[in-house]
């Protein structure tokens, strides 16, 4: 009886949620302003209120889809009511606009005066910067039935795309875990695992690459179906500094961003803040930290689309609990704002007292207005400007190289196609060659992909494609480097292993534009045979060994080539045996994901070895790693299965029942002493309730060892090669521990790294790789009583293949892939970021070698498969 209660009023309560929203403000829906302090509303009552709104003649929301987690992914669209019922005539016009290959400028005038400005706002794409989603709700209603010449201008002129959340599951995270502990000694500590399951705040880092859901989700509004003049991204930084960080951005500038389209940014900018000022609000700022140099955030990736990017930041509370800021408490925040005084782009300081959730919400709201009425003031000009940049870049791309970028023959096809998916995703056209042509001397044949740099998303494809160099900036002369936003080299073939050639000549080609990513011809054999071979280079082919193992079908490879009928496979290559049944099974994947299966009509005879279905381990740790996120992503696209390992799960024995524990970057001191590193969370901040606030502690550290010791294998990313250096007594010397950033910096930056193809875990491989360097180990491998392999390498010079070096003499010679044994087990020790926020296709398969080695049999004698 009583969860029959329970489940009425539920119902009842969403009803009246759904009933009332169209007149009703979030406050009298929920019973309380927006931003009250201790006060949330979730993703839950967000989305019902949302759907309340649905049935406002102003209002149309649209699910996008659904999030990592299953939640609805929503955008509302919010206009007159009449712009709504004529959506379909304007999303046609901004087609137009974003495409303008046949588009006179006299008929674009046309298009232009007919048009309505299109401006995207999303929100809380970090979930624990919650205030905007708070304001989403109060923002939409406000648009709606306000009925004053700002707001009747804003709903006649503009076409507000607005998404409350850009991470739903995030956000129904943060909000549970925060009223979990209001009231109690841990009120708004941060909550120990992601709050994105996979990425965590790296879920802003994924906006060219899109191996994220809710990216994916986004991708089309943005580059295919609305394509919006205007974009603004609203977040939250630090609390000790200025109130409200917005554009002009800081140095450097990136040189493939219009200059016309950064003044623009600039103008809209100092409007908003010239408006925050006459409003009274107080410590805005602008030109400090936040620069418009990498392209990979959802607010700063439009401006390579030739849309305006606007990022926000406002300072923090602690999720919705209040802080107190006592005079003299507020200091510098970045390089560029040493203190905390009035400067030219700091005008008005906020002197301090109490900063509330309310506080930001106000701020954001005044902030979204101001960006909404400059749009509905110059609709004309910014739909002229969004036109004339998109004419432009086709013009610079026919007359101006590069001119086009080919796609050769490929190592790995599959990590290609991956590449031009994410190209497409982009909003870039991709086109195939109608007919055999020659470049630089060399035959193209029909079919091969071109990519022409004459369309709108030219700066987009020049930025993805070519290497950055990023200026050498040192905060004082003779003093260190000024560290950059983020990464400083994301080339996408470098990063994928895609062979491409750029054409600093014109090309003169017939082309057709293609939607198919497929760059190698499959055949599945029409009958069985004595073996199957799958070459390791087509790195979708370890998608189908983990079908094998979960089938139960025996997996070996071949130390050397092998000749299947005319074909010489490469060395490494997975072995088969080639039923019917293993035909039935692997037929459609190989289709599926593009992995050609060559089947041999006699029995192969071989030297080699047998892998075994791997029982792997991910350590998690209570530290919210991204990097093991990430991780997880990598293996699950992949198809690998695995266990999350916590410490509580060591410390009970669980390694016993597994081969291989995989251990991401982290530094030693998060999988040591976890969130206690440092005696605890640190002066005024929230303790962390057990048992999240310990790590693994040494008696976790000796079953590590033991487990190693014993036959097991582990395998440490980037940071955590130190605890495995360290704590297993290996003998390897990290080699750039404790040097200062003047000596030794490389932020986010491609380094190409040799390999020994000998080496089981470089099968697969070309003879060097771009690999992701974050200030990262490089070894020097020791005398030892034991066989140490040295599978990767630097050479002696030359490292550096996009982004920022600085120290390539402490990288020269070094190793960066180690395979250490140690008594029956083995240590391998990746010096860099092998899955790198899972952009980093062109060295997975190093890691995916890595764990098969764990349960890789080698045999002496000839293996005969039949």
């Amino acid at each position: 009886m009583r969860k029959t209660a329970v489940l009425i009023i539920c119902i009842l309560t969403f009803v009246s949620i759904f009933a009332s929203a169209q007149n009703l403000s979030p406050e009298e829906t929920f019973g309380f302003p927006m931003g009250t302090d201790r006060r949330l509303i979730d993703w839950n009552q967000i989305h019902e209120y949302f759907i309340g709104l649905d049935r406002s003649p102003r209002i149309r929301v649209r699910e996008l889809g659904k999030t990592t987690q299953g939640r609805p992914f929503i955008m509302a669209i919010v206009s007159s009511k009449d712009n709504l019922e004529n959506l379909s005539r304007y999303q046609e016009i901004q087609q137009r606009l974003a495409d303008p290959f046949d588009l006179e400028p006299d008929s674009a005038d046309s298009l232009i005066r007919e048009g309505r400005v299109v401006v995207l706002i999303s929100m809380n794409i970090h979930s624990t910067e919650i205030a905007s989603s708070q304001l989403s709700g109060e923002l939409a209603h406000e648009l709606a039935v306000r009925e004053d010449d700002q707001a009747r201008k804003v709903r006649e002129n503009v076409i507000l795309l607005l998404i409350p959340s850009l991470n739903p599951d995030g956000l129904q995270m943060v909000t549970e875990w925060y009223r979990q502990y209001v009231g109690t000694e841990y009120e708004g500590c941060r909550m120990p695992w992601l709050y994105h399951p996979y990425a965590g705040h790296d879920n802003n880092r994924d906006w060219f690459m899109f191996n994220l859901q809710e990216s994916r989700l986004t991708a089309p509004v943005l580059y295919h179906e609305w394509h919006p003049e205007i974009v603004y991204d609203m977040h939250q930084m630090g609390s000790g500094g200025p109130r409200l960080f917005f554009p002009p951005y800081s140095d450097p500038v990136n040189l493939n961003v219009d200059p016309a389209l950064m003044a623009e940014v600039n103008r809209l900018g100092k409007h908003v803040i010239a408006d925050m000022h006459r409003q009274g609000f107080k410590g805005v700022t602008s030109g400090m930290r936040f620069n418009a140099f990498f392209q990979g955030t959802m607010s700063k990736t439009p401006l390579w689309h030739n849309m305006i990017g606007i990022l926000s930041e406002m300072a923090s509370v602690r999720v919705a609990s209040p802080l107190y800021f006592p005079r003299g408490s507020l200091g510098r925040y970045g390089d560029e704002r040493p203190r905390y005084a009035r400067v030219t782009d700091f005008l008005d300081p906020w002197e301090g007292g109490w900063w509330r959730l309310r506080d930001i919400v106000e701020y954001e709201k005044a902030a979204a207005w101001s960006v909404l009425d400059l749009a509905a003031t110059y609709k004309d000009a910014y739909l002229a400007q969004f036109y004339t940049l998109n004419r432009e870049a086709i013009r610079r791309g026919k007359e101006e190289p590069p001119y086009a970028y080919i796609l050769p023959r490929q190592h790995d096809p599959n990590s290609a196609s991956e590449m031009l998916k994410r190209l497409h995703y982009n909003g870039v056209r991709i086109y195939r060659a109608d007919a055999d042509f020659q470049y630089d001397g060399k035959t193209h044949s029909a079919g091969t992909i071109v990519i022409p740099l004459a369309q709108p998303a030219r700066a987009c494809i020049k930025d993805l494609m070519e290497p950055q160099t990023y200026p050498n900036l040192m905060e004082y002369p003779g003093g260190p480097p000024r560290p950059p936003y983020d990464f400083t080299g994301w080339t996408l073939p470098l990063q994928m292993g895609v062979r491409t050639i750029e054409c600093n000549l014109p090309l003169d080609v017939p082309l057709t534009e293609t939607f198919d990513w497929i760059l190698h011809s499959v055949s599945v054999p029409g009958e069985e045979g004595k073996a199957i071979v799958m070459e390791r280079r087509f790195s979708h082919s370890y998608v189908l060994i983990n079908h094998c193992f979960r089938n139960g079908i025996p997996v070996y490879w071949s130390d050397g080539p092998l000749s299947v009928g005319e074909k010489v496979l490469e060395a490494g290559s997975f072995v088969l045996p080639g039923s019917k049944k293993v035909l039935d099974r692997l037929g459609p994947l190989s289709e599926d994901w593009q992995v050609p299966l060559h089947a041999s009509r006699e029995s192969l005879s071989f030297s080699g070895g047998r892998i075994q279905p791997v029982r792997l381990g991910v350590y998690q740790p209570w530290t919210a790693s991204m990097d093991e996120g990430w991780t997880r992503w990598v293996l699950d696209h992949f198809e690998f299965e695995y266990r999350v390992i916590h410490n509580e799960d060591i410390l009970k024995g669980m390694l016993k029942n597994l081969d291989v524990l995989l251990i991401p970057s982290m530094p030693a001191s998060a999988i040591i002493e976890g969130n206690s590193r440092g005696g605890g969370p640190g002066p005024g901040m929230p303790a962390i309730p057990p048992p999240y606030d310990q790590g693994l502690g040494m008696r976790g550290v000796g079953i590590i060892r033991d487990f190693v010791r014993q036959g097991g294998t582990l395998i440490t990313i980037d940071q955590s090669c130190d605890f495995a250096i360290d704590e297993l007594n290996l003998p390897v010397v990290n080699t750039t521990r404790g040097l200062k950033r003047e000596e030794y910096f490389v932020p986010g930056s491609l380094l190409r790294m040799e390999l020994d193809r000998s080496h089981p875990i470089a099968r697969g491989m070309p003879p060097h790789a771009a690999v992701r360097f974050i200030s990262s180990p490089a070894f020097r491998l020791l005398p030892y009583t034991r066989e140490v392999r040295a599978a990767g390498y630097f050479d002696d010079r030359d490292l550096l293949m996009s982004g920022w070096l600085i120290g390539e003499d402490h990288l020269a010679g070094k190793t960066v892939l180690a395979d250490i044994p140690v008594d029956s087990g083995r240590v391998i020790l990746f010096g860099f970021g092998v899955q790198s926020r899972a952009q980093t296709f062109g060295t997975f398969r190093l890691l995916f070698n890595a764990v098969y080695a764990g349960r890789s049999l080698t045999s002496d004698d000839s293996i005969a498969v039949h």
